[in-house]
């Protein structure tokens, strides 16, 4: 066993005894990491140099990524950006989610996350769409604001109130009571369906309402952004005095 002073002083040969040297060199022999040696192979330097080289290549590997990903639509064109384009501005795509959770319980889960992946297509290039129409100083603020937009507003809260009324109405129906305990059992089971389906209607339109409502004049003029109905606005007042 060596010593703690013993082994501190190790990367230090010519302040050690040649007894106390001979001690140290056997205790390398036996376990390098013992003495702090740089050869441990559980030695807390490599395991630091270990993670903090797994995080270089992750950076790297996303930088890679993103740059791979500008230079595929520059190198389509005109045609790439336009069929982006075109995917973003159609805003009903962007809701093909909301239909998948109304009929989940009638889809093939093939169909359910397709539609998933459809709705974040669209709401991928319509924040591109908005990013590379924005001034160049505007924007990463563009793109911010719509990701912060359409993630509540156009996947989540629309989802999440849309699903609700599947399970409202599907307890409804099986615990029936007036008209409904004279459905058949194929109403009932498209039912719970239809009700999402239909609520759709309102729930889009009234969500997306008050995020613009709740998100324009708070993160909206944090970023120092304006929009198009602001405008109207501000030139229907201007006129008018």
């Amino acid at each position: 066993i060596v010593a703690p002073e013993a082994a501190a002083d190790a990367k230090h040969p010519s302040k050690l005894t040649p007894v106390v040297a001979s001690k140290v060199d056997e205790a390398k022999k036996a376990d390098p990491a013992a003495t702090g040696d740089s050869g441990g192979a559980y030695s807390i330097e490599g395991l630091e140099e270990e993670i903090s080289g797994a995080f270089r290549g992750i950076a790297a590997a996303t930088r890679k990524m993103a740059m791979a990903g500008k230079k595929a639509i520059i190198a389509k064109g005109p045609a790439m950006k336009q069929t982006v384009r075109v995917v973003g501005e159609n805003r009903p795509l962007a809701f093909a989610s909301e239909g998948a959770v109304a009929g989940e319980s009638l889809m093939p889960k093939a169909v359910y996350y397709g539609a998933w992946g459809l709705s974040g297509a669209a709401v991928c290039a319509d924040i591109y769409t908005k990013y590379d129409d924005a001034p160049e100083d505007l924007k990463n603020s563009t793109a911010a604001y719509w990701t912060c937009f359409h993630v509540p507003a156009t996947l989540v809260v629309p989802a999440v109130i849309i699903h609700q009324v599947v399970h409202a109405v599907q307890h409804a129906v099986e615990k029936p009571k007036g008209f409904a305990s004279r459905l058949p059992p194929r109403a009932k089971t498209l039912a719970p369906v239809a009700a999402a389906l239909v609520s759709i209607v309102p729930v889009v339109p009234i969500v997306d309402h008050t995020a613009e409502l709740v998100l324009e004049p708070t993160l909206g003029k944090y970023l120092g952004l304006s929009f198009e109905h602001d405008h109207g606005h501000d030139e229907k007042h201007d006129s008018s005095q």
